[in-house]
């Protein structure tokens, strides 16, 4: 009887034992990855500032992850159909989007474009950049005092070429254009090297879109610009005023940074957020934004959901208050 009453123990304890280990091992089970390509989707048309961030990060990430980045271009309905792609994604990590502030926190209050910012999860921001109102250099509008003055002369006659209807750009120049009291055509085009495109080709009178695209036309005499939307006057253009030294708080700006489906996995996040630490600090990548003018600004994930969800906040009452919301 107390034999038995001892197996009877030593049984129990045993399979206690292997209950408990089995336990660990599971939990301690880590996720391969990545075991094959990754695609970033880059949600506008190429040579913009988008697509122009994402490159030199996305050819570092290879050394660093062991798998090539492909960045793919699907350009359409102001970033919404490459953000869209990626939401209804698998949430495995080998589909992730170059986001940015317009398709996220702007296009889904003013379109149904089947997202919200909550249908992803956040891995890193990369860089952020301000916008700038410019037109051609030898335009006969030489400040924003003069461009407000022939825009109240000419309703609707000054054509605004923008990156996408609905985003940060597009919002930012209503915004501009309602505190100012003027009314011009804003014009939106697939991305916004299209945009300057048709600035330098004179099919419009002005743009409104990141500094990374207007500053090398800017530097060589082609594009004036009017004013900027940062707190303070640019390094890199120390003549161009800020839209809030000339009376007008336009304080916008365009952030880019990684975001995967929400339903990836948290170990597969964080090792994606690790790697994209490194390459934003590396100095082949930052050599290379300094030349496109991007200014780094790394986020790690929870940082980035926190701003992600507070410029959604922030802009979907702008677009409330400037008529562009969605009823």
């Amino acid at each position: 009887m107390f034999k038995n009453r001892k197996f009877w123990c030593f049984l129990i304890i045993l399979i206690f034992s292997i209950s408990a280990l089995a336990g660990c091992n599971s939990g301690s089970k880590t996720i391969e990855y990545p075991t094959k390509p990754i695609n970033l989707i880059v949600p506008y048309a190429p040579g913009g500032s988008s697509d122009l961030s994402a490159r030199p990060f996305a050819d570092k990430l290879k050394d660093l992850l062991g798998q090539p980045v492909v960045v793919v271009n699907k350009a359409g309905a102001g970033g919404s159909v490459g953000a869209a792609e990626v939401a209804r994604s698998k949430g495995d990590g080998y589909t992730l989007l170059n986001a940015s502030i317009g398709p996220i926190t702007i296009v889904p209050y003013t379109t149904d474009v089947g997202y919200y910012y909550d249908n992803f999860k956040p891995v890193s921001q990369m860089t952020d950049i301000p916008l700038a109102i410019a037109v051609q250099g030898n335009s006969p509008i030489k400040d924003l005092k003069g461009f407000i003055e022939y825009a109240k002369e000419n309703p609707g006659k000054i054509r605004i070429g923008n990156p996408g209807a609905g985003n940060i750009q597009h919002v930012a120049c209503e915004y501009f254009c309602k505190l100012a009291g003027i009314e011009v055509t804003n014009m939106p085009f697939e991305g916004a090297n299209p945009a300057v495109a048709a600035l330098l080709g004179g099919h419009v009178e002005a743009v409104f879109t990141g500094v990374t695209e207007v500053t090398p036309h800017y530097k060589s005499g082609a594009f004036r610009i009017l004013a900027v939307t940062s707190e303070k006057r640019m390094e890199t253009m120390p003549d161009a005023p800020t839209f809030k030294e000339q009376g007008y708080d336009v304080l916008f700006g365009v952030w880019y940074g990684v975001l995967a489906p929400k339903d990836t996995p948290d170990e597969v996040v964080v090792k994606l957020a690790e790697a994209l630490k490194k390459a934003a600090s590396d100095e082949k990548v930052l050599d290379a934004w300094d030349k496109l003018f991007l200014i780094p600004a790394y986020l790690g994930p929870q940082e980035f959901q926190a701003r992600i969800k507070r410029d959604a906040e922030t802009n979907k009452k702008v677009l409330e208050e400037i008529g562009l919301a969605k009823k």
